[in-house]
């Protein structure tokens, strides 16, 4: 074979078809449009739900207020009609003696006041003097109060004095009017009882309860001041804010302005904070109030948040199998391609084989060391890769050509070629200029006239552990996408007469719907040779004929 030169074959790099491209260009479209249209479908379900949930919540709160307001007001209707207390009230108010009707007065307060849970009562006079009370704790009638003493007599029936604050004490009150008033004219002066109710005893801490988990859900009373809105209970989200909370209605709209001015159901508007909330507005009827349910849009949305990673994760799952399956198109083909290529070239495969052997070592570094790991022999493969002249590797032993924390290695692995007579492994080189590669050494002991050497044939495999790297990661993105195909096991009820299978809701179907159903196969219908002799006996019967 000497002189003779074989000339290698160019080799052609097959073109990626364009329908393969098209395919692929298709298959992300169709799969991010799906996508799309999952996360916003999934975006409007949970606003609809958060929606009910405030509009229930609301209701809800309303009517339970609605109940307990009639239940006070009723409390003083029955005061109101009781016409002998209503004299005795009103002769002792013409007497003011400290007498045994005073105490059972009195008595009667306080057992009224304890049973129906009020914090004090008051009977005063028509100027608004306090004759007589009873309370949990000190209190009086402030000057506020006293301007509906009038108007509770002059239209002889129960009025609310809206929530409002002592400017002294800060003590927020809500109070009920009850007149003492004659059927007809008799002399007797008439009065008032004042009926005191605590807000903070349940109307508060009901309207601040959130019946469900939430870190910015609340609801809150509002009523309308002239040119501003009041807000009437204390706030989650800022403090000491009950009757001292004001916002103008000219301006920046926000969601209890838009409440006061009649606007009802849900809004999405910004609260108090200025912070982008869902609300369900509702009126309280019979009262000036105002109920606010809502809950900040970053948490509404934050469900929705979730929902767009996972879809954004399965949507580039779907379209790396997508690519991966149109690559293993590709692959296939080229694989044709080079296989037609090889049948091409197997006349000069034939002549190169034969210094396969020679050509495999002549790429890899070849060293032979004495017994001390000194090198004394390296071919040209070994210079070029570590980057040392010829006369430089001379000087130098193994252990130099190992990264700095592979040497510790070396004689343990040396102690197991001496055991073995060989040995395969892998470590870390240095190169002269520091850079380091992943090489694989096979290592044997030679043995000349009893003295011992070591030769190594060394390769570079960089490129092997990229490669393993890729193949690690496309098993991985294989098995991924494998989890998505499904399956059919287990246990299959299925009719011995017609063949019909009853699903988990103990449902009959037909055998074709329930497999397509939980599996990807499907199916196509014909008739086989032996049925169509059953249903047809007239064709056949004329062909024999």
């Amino acid at each position: 074979m000497k002189g003779v030169i074989l000339m290698a074959t160019p080799v052609q790099t097959p073109k990626i078809p364009r329908y393969l491209i098209l395919l692929f260009l298709l298959l992300i479209l169709t799969i991010g449009t799906g996508g799309f249209l999952y996360y916003e479908n999934q975006k409007i379900h949970i606003k609809k739900e958060r929606e009910r949930e405030l509009l229930a919540i609301s209701d809800l709160k309303v009517n339970q207020i609605v109940a307990w307001r009639k239940s006070r007001h009723a409390d003083a209707e029955v005061l109101f009609e009781n016409y002998q207390m209503v004299q005795q009230l009103r002769q002792w108010l013409k007497s003011r003696e400290k007498s045994r009707v005073m105490e059972e007065i009195l008595g009667w307060m306080s057992s009224f006041r304890g049973h129906h849970d009020y914090s004090s009562i008051f009977l005063l006079d028509e100027k608004g003097n306090v004759c007589l009370y009873t309370s949990e704790a000190y209190d009086e009638v402030g000057p506020y109060a006293r301007t509906f003493i009038d108007e509770a007599i002059r239209l002889r029936k129960v009025i609310w004095v809206d929530l409002y604050d002592e400017k002294d004490s800060r003590h927020i009150h809500l109070d009920l009017l009850v007149p003492l008033v004659p059927r007809e004219s008799d002399g007797l002066p008439s009065g008032v009882l004042l009926l005191r109710i605590n807000p903070y005893q349940f109307l508060y801490s009901y309207i601040q309860a959130w019946p469900t988990q939430s870190r910015t859900a609340e609801s809150l009373l509002v009523r309308r001041e002239e040119f501003e809105v009041l807000f009437l209970n204390e706030l989650r989200h800022q403090k000491n804010t009950a009757l001292s909370l004001r916002l103008p209605m000219v301006g920046k709209q926000t969601v209890a302005v838009q409440a006061v001015q009649g606007v009802e159901g849900v809004v999405e508007e910004v609260d108090y904070r200025g912070v982008e909330v869902l609300a369900a507005v509702r009126k309280i009827p019979g009262s000036p109030w105002y109920l606010i349910a809502k809950v900040d849009r970053d948490e509404i949305y934050a469900p929705i948040g979730e929902h767009a990673i996972f879809v954004i994760a399965i949507v580039g799952v779907l379209i790396l199998s997508a690519g991966i399956i149109v690559g293993f198109l590709w692959r296939n083909q080229t694989a044709r391609f080079y296989r037609k290529q090889y049948d091409n070239e197997i006349e000069r495969q034939a002549l190169l084989q034969h210094f396969e052997y020679l050509v495999k070592y002549a790429n890899d570094i070849i060293l032979l060391a004495d017994r001390n790991w000194k090198i004394f022999e390296v071919n040209d493969r070994a210079v070029e890769i570590y980057g040392y002249s010829r006369d430089e590797l001379l000087k130098m032993d193994i252990k130099q050509l190992r990264a700095p924390e592979q040497r510790f290695l070396l004689e343990k692995q040396f102690q197991q070629l001496e055991e073995q007579k060989g040995l395969t492994l892998q470590t870390i080189h240095q190169r002269k200029d520091g850079t380091r590669f992943p090489i694989e050494a096979s290592l044997r002991v030679i043995e000349v006239e009893g003295e011992k050497f070591y030769q190594s044939i060394i390769r570079d495999i960089t490129r092997r552990k990229k490669e393993e790297e890729e193949r690690d990661k496309l098993i991985r993105e294989l098995q991924a996408a494998l989890t998505k195909v499904k399956t059919l096991s287990g246990l299959v009820p299925i009719c011995a007469s017609c063949k019909k299978i009853r699903d988990d809701k103990g449902y009959w179907n037909q055998i074709e719907s329930y497999i397509e159903k939980h599996s990807a196969a499907e199916f196509s219908h014909g008739i086989c040779p032996e049925c169509a002799r059953k249903l047809y006996p007239q064709l056949y019967d004329d062909e024999k004929e």
